[in-house]
């Protein structure tokens, strides 16, 4: 394998973990979640810490290997680490060819809808017009990670503070709306007066916060490239968790402050909308747009930058489609060119998926839960490595060996329980989820198919110990 280049810092994987999880959900999912809690904020907030823990936990886990596995992508290695090399292989060919995919083209495209919304344009999320801007978002994207990934990343981190903004500028109002809407907002008032006649759904508001914290794995992706990997990756992903949950519960209970319960569960997606706009009139919604277009952004470039990577970790590993031609980079790059290209015409298949489903075209229709599907399939195979932790991170105390890692093997299974439509079936009864669900897996096997043909049997299995991947007594 060529050496790779050690050009990230720390403040990258902050912004890989922090840029990549805060998109357009945390924007969009405040009165859904309030409304599925009864109208009562004390009770929505307590979903949102669920969600948060089962991403804290299941970012500290991640640490925990971070600090003693260190090879080509994070989470491909800890899988392999914890049950095999063809389980890791399957699990890179993956996220190659659905997740990154999947996440990358729909977030792209409520990046398109919000740039149209800020210039005043009457173009949805579903038109061609803004599959056409989105699939140029990705072109662009793509193209600046392999020219150069040095401004990919500045990128990211700067789309991470554009995109904490919002959340700074609706904290802020909502710690003085009863001053600026009335003395009968606030935050103690949002606290007292929950919003009427809405039944309570907790199981569903747990999994809609769930899923709005998905996306922070993407950052092990540049655990090659990333300095002083095995003190900075964990930092990363323990520090970047604990900010997300922090930010989310501040920006909720400030919403609600200046709009009261009522009145978030009414706005709904528009929700912050309405509040940048009673402070500051149509130039606040056009500002909003700009920063939700900025945050999409981010997410879109930090998931890139693992999709142009996924065919270039199988190929360092011997496996995958000509290993020797993907695993070559490209002169002072380091980054190879094919893997590049690779991901972005898997990006491209998914903008013609996601068109057939956002259109409800034949059997496509059903897949328009793709990416909460392919995010709960992705969460059981990481019980693995919970498991493995327990059995065998004989160094670790109670709580770090023990307690942390059954907190995130129970999240991830809820998720997956969640996720695959299984929840909705037996305690809601509602069989369209199952079926979405069945569609998914049939796409799911046509693309998984030729990845046994791309297996490399003869590849020599090293131990642990022969590769060096295991550090003893590392510190977390």
């Amino acid at each position: 394998m060529n050496n790779i280049k050690k050009r990230y810092g720390l403040w990258t994987g902050i912004a890989m973990v922090v840029g990549i999880v805060i998109g357009s959900g945390v924007f969009l999912k405040a009165g859904g979640v309030l409304k599925l809690c009864g109208g009562d904020l004390k009770l929505s907030i307590l979903a949102w810490f669920i969600g948060g823990v089962i991403m804290i936990t299941s970012g500290f886990c991640f640490a925990v290997f971070a600090t003693r596995v260190t090879k080509y992508n994070g989470v491909i290695d800890y899988v392999e680490v914890a049950t095999n090399k063809k389980t890791g292989y399957f699990l890179a060919w993956l996220m190659t060819n659905f997740y990154y995919p999947i996440i990358a083209s729909v977030v792209a495209l409520f990046a398109g809808s919000y740039f149209f919304k800020m210039l005043g344009l009457d173009i949805g999320l579903t038109d061609i017009e803004n599959f056409i801007f989105a699939f140029l978002i990705v072109t662009v994207i793509i193209v600046m990670n392999y020219f150069s990934p040095a401004i990919s990343a500045k990128f990211q981190v700067s789309a991470t503070f554009i995109k904490l903004l919002p959340i700074i500028i609706v904290a802020v109002v909502g710690l003085f709306a009863s001053l600026i809407v009335g003395s009968e907002y606030g935050i103690i008032n949002a606290f007292k007066n929950p919003a009427t006649g809405y039944d309570i759904n907790f199981g569903d508001a747990i999994k809609k916060t769930s899923f709005a914290y998905e996306g922070w794995v993407c950052a092990t992706a540049i655990n090659a490239e990333l300095k002083d990997s095995k003190r900075n990756l964990p930092k990363a992903l323990v520090g970047g968790t604990i900010a997300i949950l922090a930010f989310y519960i501040i920006y909720y209970i400030s919403l609600s402050a200046f709009l009261g319960n009522a009145g978030t569960i009414a706005e709904d997606a528009n929700a912050p909308i309405a509040v940048f706009q009673t402070i500051m009139g149509k130039f606040g919604v056009i500002l909003f747009s700009f920063f939700i277009m900025i945050s999409c952004l981010g997410t879109v470039n930090g998931v890139s930058m693992g999709c142009c990577r996924g065919m270039f970790t199988m190929s360092c590993r011997g496996h995958g489609i000509k290993p020797e031609k993907f695993a070559k980079v490209s002169g002072n790059r380091n980054i190879s060119f094919r893997s590049c290209l690779y991901g972005y015409l898997c990006i491209c298949l998914m903008f013609v998926i996601w068109y057939l489903a956002m259109h409800n075209i034949w059997i496509f229709g059903h897949l328009g839960a793709m990416d909460e599907i392919i995010c709960a399939i992705i969460y059981l195979v990481y019980v693995t490595m919970y498991i493995y932790i327990m059995k065998n991170f004989k160094d670790l105390n109670v709580f770090k060996r023990f307690i942390v890692p059954l907190f995130a093997i129970l999240g991830s299974i809820f998720f997956t329980f969640c996720g695959t439509g299984l929840y909705q079936l037996i305690l809601q009864k509602k069989v369209n989820s199952l079926i979405d669900f069945g569609v998914f897996m049939i796409l799911f096997v046509i693309l998984m198919f030729p990845s046994i043909f791309f297996y490399n049997k003869n590849v020599k299995e090293e131990t642990i110990e022969e590769s060096n991947l295991i550090e003893e007594n590392p510190q977390i």
